[in-house]
């Protein structure tokens, strides 16, 4: 991918990231994880009657390109600026909102692929980037395991676990057994911080040796473990904790 691709797709997302947080989250609970990644214990989203994890990529270009109510030039400029108090009109709302969902489970999907098969440790940040677009703006904590095979080419994401605001329980049998269900002879780890907080507490690092020295029984390397956050992202390997 090149600088340019790369440098396009962070300005989305963290447009995106903005527009979620600024209209949708007034009125609505934030967007649940995308269809990209297994999430069986998800419900579809709450409150907008409308689940794009469920829908294909022509459905969701279709939601982009579907036309909007009819909305005045002073409800229009409303909508353009986020920091105005007032509710906007129920119709305008709800479009909005299914515009953004559709828009950022496209934006999820692309970048999954383009990492799809790829040794993605060689350029860490760009799946940091997706773990924030795909989790950062929750208000729960998800916990998700990167299995990668022996060259660190991407084999798949899945999200084990969901917890509440501050903490969520990870159990490494359930990790082991993925493990050895993708064939995955290394895997990364990665969870959200919804408080924005980026430092590891001190169950992040003891759960994180803990899977460590259990995958090693079976042969499988923990190369990073990433902490995400609507702000940024830190990364255990950068840190020297694994």
């Amino acid at each position: 991918m090149s600088t340019f691709r790369m440098d396009r797709w962070t300005v989305l997302a963290a447009s995106i990231r903005n527009a979620i947080k600024a209209v949708i989250g007034r009125t609505a609970p934030k967007p649940a994880a995308t269809a990209c990644v297994a999430t069986p214990t998800d419900a579809p989203t709450a409150g907008t009657g409308f689940d794009p994890r469920q829908l294909s990529r022509a459905r969701l270009l279709g939601e982009l390109l579907a036309p909007m109510p009819p909305i005045g030039s002073g409800e229009l400029s409303q909508a353009c600026d986020a920091s105005l108090p007032l509710a906007l009109p129920a119709a305008l709302e709800a479009g909005i909102a299914r515009r953004l969902l559709a828009a950022r489970e496209l934006l999820c999907r692309d970048m999954l692929t383009d990492l799809q098969g790829r040794p993605v440790m060689d350029s860490p940040k760009r799946l940091a980037e997706w773990l924030r677009l795909h989790c950062a703006g929750l208000d729960y904590e998800v916990f998700l395991v990167i299995y990668l095979d022996s060259q660190n080419r991407l084999i798949t994401v899945e999200q084990l676990f969901r917890g509440t605001l501050t903490q969520v329980s990870v159990y490494p049998r359930e990790v082991l057994k993925q493990a050895l269900a993708h064939g995955a002879a290394a895997l990364a780890l990665a969870h959200n911080h919804p408080s924005g907080g980026l430092e590891p507490s001190m169950a992040d690092q003891r759960i994180t040796q803990q899977l460590k020295t259990s995958l090693a029984l079976i042969d499988v390397r923990v190369i990073d473990h990433f902490i995400v956050a609507a702000e940024g992202h830190y990364s255990f390997a950068e840190h020297g904790l694994i």
